[in-house]
Formats: C-alpha cells, sequence, structure tokens
C-alpha cells in the first residue's frame, strides 16, 4: 500500500469497508493487559473505564477516545483523519473532567504520552492505514517528531470485540486490550 494514496483508490485492490468499525466500544478489563514497567510482565489494565467512539464520515475517521483513569479523573481526546493519507494529524485532548495539574497526565520523558495531557493540546500525531476490513493500524509519533507507538486493531469475525495491540518503537508489546461494541 502507498501512504499518499486515497482511500477510495484502495476500492479496486481489496474489499475496503472501514465502517466495520464505527460505533461504541467499552473495554473489556478482564481481557485487558498493560505493561508493568518494574517487572516486566503484562498485568490487568489500571484504568476505571474507557470507550471509544469512532465514525466514518465520508472518506473521514472521527475517532474519540474516553479514558476515565480514576473514578475522578477521565480525559477525552480525538483525531480525524483519513486512511493511508501522507499527513500527520494532531491526537489532542479535547476536555478533562477532573483535576487538569494531576500529576498522572503531567509531561515526563519516561511516559507513553512524553508531552503529558494538556486540554487543547495534542498528545500525539497520528496516520491510520487501512489493512482489510478487519485490521487498521494506527502509527503514532510525538510532539517532537520521536516515535512513540504502533497500535493494530482488528475486529473479531461476528464484528463484536475489538482488539487493540500496542508496541513501542522497539516492537515491545505495551498494551493489549479489548472493546466490546455497545451500539453502531
Amino acid at each position: 500500500m502507498i501512504l499518499n494514496q486515497d482511500a477510495t483508490a484502495l476500492q479496486g485492490d481489496i474489499d475496503f469497508d472501514p465502517t466495520r468499525f464505527d460505533g461504541v466500544w467499552r473495554l473489556t478489563k478482564a481481557d485487558s493487559t498493560i505493561l508493568d514497567e518494574q517487572s516486566g510482565a503484562m498485568v490487568q489494565d489500571t484504568l476505571t473505564d474507557q470507550w471509544i467512539e469512532r465514525r466514518m464520515v465520508g472518506d473521514v475517521i472521527h475517532y474519540k477516545m474516553h479514558v476515565q483513569i480514576a473514578p475522578d479523573l477521565t480525559t477525552h481526546m480525538g483525531y480525524e483523519a483519513k486512511f493511508n493519507d501522507k499527513t500527520w494529524v494532531p491526537y489532542t485532548v479535547v476536555s478533562i473532567d477532573g483535576d487538569e495539574n494531576d500529576q498522572r497526565l503531567q509531561p515526563g520523558a519516561e511516559k507513553l504520552l512524553k508531552a503529558g495531557t494538556i486540554v487543547g493540546k495534542p498528545i500525539a500525531w497520528v496516520k491510520v492505514l487501512y489493512v482489510d476490513p478487519w485490521t487498521q493500524i494506527r502509527i503514532s509519533k510525538n510532539i517532537d517528531g520521536t516515535p512513540q507507538y504502533v497500535m493494530q486493531s482488528r475486529l473479531s469475525d461476528d464484528g463484536n470485540t475489538l482488539c487493540g495491540h500496542v508496541l513501542t518503537p522497539s516492537g515491545k508489546l505495551l498494551i493489549d486490550k479489548a472493546f466490546q461494541r455497545e451500539s453502531d
């Protein structure tokens, strides 16, 4: 696939149907793990809740991520992107419910979100690649241009489970999450 092709050009090559990912998706904590940096083991996700709203409008993906870090702290982020576009788009913090100065939101070189989580500012630059009707890839880089992560999103055969696998720039599994479809 060529990165600067637009999504409509792909229709002749493969079964192009990005709308299968459309809907609201809720984290399944029992099936979701994150890397514990101290032990090096994958452990159960510590988030209180997480949900995704994703919709194709024309050839643009409208992606919203809601992350409830704790009962009193939720971040709302999003981006709009075209599949296989050569342009990096901002993945921006839209709002924060709770203390915007909470330590967990602060910048840090050792954190996945190096720039921190600040309302109105991007947490990253992203591109989204279409692989097939069940698989999409998001490439992310930090605001300073350094690599951040690569995430593969894969739908189950019945289309009701969405699994996301996040790898560090060196290829180490960092996040392995499952989401259930709540609505189309």
